[in-house]
């Protein structure tokens, strides 16, 4: 049987982002119900943060896998590179 690579940093990135994205999302939620004028900004924090979450695994996964599976740190880059140029695809065309 093969050993499996450690997974920790990935698994860490993608708790620490999700418990920071939830932490604003309520946080404006909260901020809204008082009236607040900074509820919008917490809010779009809290969904940048999810949207960033997976970006930071990724990276996250091909550090360390890195020294034991070279491939499998290529795969997460490249991976990392489509949602890059997604993402500015979006952007632009989104205009």
């Amino acid at each position: 049987m093969s050993e499996q690579a450690p997974v920790a940093r990935t698994v860490r990135a993608l708790q620490s982002g999700a418990a920071f994205a939830l932490g604003l999302l309520l946080s404006a939620i909260v901020l809204r119900v008082i009236g607040s004028e900074v509820a919008d900004n917490a809010a779009l924090l809290g969904v940048l943060a999810l949207i960033a979450t997976p970006a930071l695994s990724l990276v996250a996964t091909a550090v360390e896998a890195w020294a034991r599976e070279r491939q499998t740190a290529w795969l997460a880059i490249a991976v990392l590179g489509v949602l890059s140029v997604a993402t500015g695809l979006a952007f632009l065309l989104g205009r």
